[in-house]
């Protein structure tokens, strides 16, 4: 038998703050069938290719943010863009659009294929760069602070004066969570997070299914 084709497949963004588990509940999404999207990994892709952006970003941060082999030094170039609001706006002004126009182009090569009922974007700064229109529904997943600076400990190696940094540049979590269409808590175990992520799962293909059913009838 034939897959099933999917005309209408909504479009979902995933987001949270730094360490509250954004892309876990994505790489879940991913298992159930969902096209997932890494705004974070499309930057950083975008950055290795592009020999222009390159050269705007080592006059705007310095040579030594690439390594010999003309690699990106993430750490490094958090270091210097995230010392500052100027800094941070600098690296977004030059990132940002380019990273947005990719975005667009691979979800629309997904909703074109047919195959996903579901396009996630896995993306941390999505009310910070103004991009919420760009979808049907958005997925805020909520941690408690101190977690979150726990688990971006652990996984980075991160300090908590670093992470305060980090975190004072993106809107708070719990505005997020006011705004946001669905709301899946991570406070407890991978397990629970993978069960919340289910019942999310679950109510977006309900509203899939409608969508469909109603453009197609």
């Amino acid at each position: 038998m034939a897959p099933k084709k999917y005309k209408n497949p909504l479009i979902i963004g995933v987001t949270g703050g730094i360490g509250s588990g954004q892309s876990t509940v994505s790489s879940f999404l991913q298992q159930m069938r969902c096209k997932v999207i890494n705004a974070d990994l499309k930057a950083k892709e975008l950055i290795q290719k592009d020999r222009g952006l390159q050269g705007e970003l080592k006059k705007t941060f310095g040579n030594d943010i690439f390594t010999k082999d003309r690699k990106l030094d993430t750490k490094r170039l958090a270091e210097i863009a995230f010392s500052s609001q100027i800094q941070t706006q600098k690296l977004n002004q030059l990132v940002h659009p380019r990273m947005v126009a990719s975005l667009i182009e691979e979800m629309e090569q997904a909703r074109f294929s047919g195959r996903y009922p579901l396009i996630i974007i896995d993306a941390a700064l999505i009310y910070e760069i103004s991009i919420e229109r760009m979808f049907d529904f958005i997925v805020v997943v909520n941690t408690s602070m101190p977690l979150r600076m726990k688990r971006v400990n652990q996984r980075d190696g991160m300090t908590q004066k670093q992470f305060k940094e980090r975190a004072g540049k993106q809107i708070p979590l719990a505005d997020k969570v006011k705004w946001a269409d669905f709301v899946i808590e991570n406070n407890g175990s991978l397990e629970a997070l993978k069960e919340n992520t289910k019942k999310i799962y679950n109510d977006l293909m309900q509203k899939q299914r409608k969508v469909e059913h109603k453009r197609v009838s």
